[in-house]
C-alpha cells in the first residue's frame, strides 16, 4: 500500500489473519482532518478455501469495524460479480452485515471472449454518497485498476515542495536536434537485430 506522504496514517497488522492463497490481506488507517477511514485490501487465489478467506476475513472486519470509521475493501476476491454463484452470495452476505456494498458494475478483466469482475471496491454508500469509481488501464497487469474517488473529503496539502522541469521551447529543440546530428548511430544499430526494444535499450 503506498500512501500520500502528508497523510497521517497508522499501520494496522493484520498478519494472523493472512494465508498464503486462502487470504493475503492488509491494513492502513487514515486520519484525514475529521474522517477516520480504514483501507483493506485483499488477494484470494482461484484456488484458495473461500471458507477460510470468508472466516478471516470477517474477523478483520471485527477488528477494525466502528460506528466512527469509513472502511473501504478493496482487492482481488476472485468472485465474480458478473454472474450469480454461490461464492458472490457468501461473500456479499457478509460484506452486508458491515454496511459495506461494491461500487463496481463494469468488467475489468476481459481476456479473448471472457469479461470478469473479480476485482472490487465496497464501501458504506449510505455514508459515502459522493463518490465516483472508474477503471484505469495501467500496463502492469491483465487486470485494469480500480480508480474510486471522493468528493466530499479532501485531503490538505501543506507539502513545500521544490519542482524542476524542463522548459520546451523552439531555441531547446533546436539544441537537442543539433546534438543528435552529433550523436554515433553505430552502437544502437551495431547487432542486425531489428528488434525494436533491443534497439531502444540500445539508445
Amino acid at each position: 500500500m503506498f500512501i500520500q506522504d502528508n497523510i497521517h496514517y497508522t499501520n494496522i497488522n493484520m498478519d494472523r489473519y493472512s494465508n498464503e492463497k486462502d487470504i493475503e490481506i492488509c491494513a492502513v488507517k487514515l486520519h484525514i482532518l475529521s474522517h477516520t477511514i480504514v483501507i483493506i485490501t485483499v488477494y484470494r487465489s482461484p484456488t484458495g478455501n473461500i471458507a477460510y478467506f470468508l472466516n478471516n476475513l470477517e474477523a478483520a472486519l471485527n477488528q477494525v469495524y466502528s460506528n466512527t470509521v469509513d472502511i473501504i475493501l478493496c482487492g482481488d476476491f476472485n468472485t465474480n460479480y458478473l454472474s450469480d454463484n454461490q461464492n458472490k452470495q457468501a461473500l456479499s452476505s457478509l460484506l452486508t452485515s458491515y454496511s459495506l456494498c461494491s461500487v463496481i458494475d463494469f468488467p475489468m478483466r476481459i481476456h479473448n471472449n471472457s469479461n470478469t469482475m473479480i476485482d472490487n471496491i465496497f464501501i458504506n454508500k449510505v455514508k459515502n454518497e459522493n463518490y465516483s469509481v472508474y477503471s484505469l488501464i495501467n500496463g502492469l497487469s491483465d487486470h485494469d485498476a480500480l480508480v474510486l474517488s471522493f468528493s466530499d473529503i479532501t485531503v490538505p496539502n501543506d507539502r513545500n515542495e521544490l519542482y524542476s522541469y524542463r522548459k520546451i521551447s523552439i531555441h531547446s529543440l533546436n539544441e537537442l536536434q543539433t546534438s543528435l546530428s552529433y550523436e554515433a548511430w553505430e552502437n544502437v544499430f551495431s547487432n542486425n537485430d531489428n528488434d525494436i526494444n533491443t534497439i531502444f535499450n540500445n539508445f
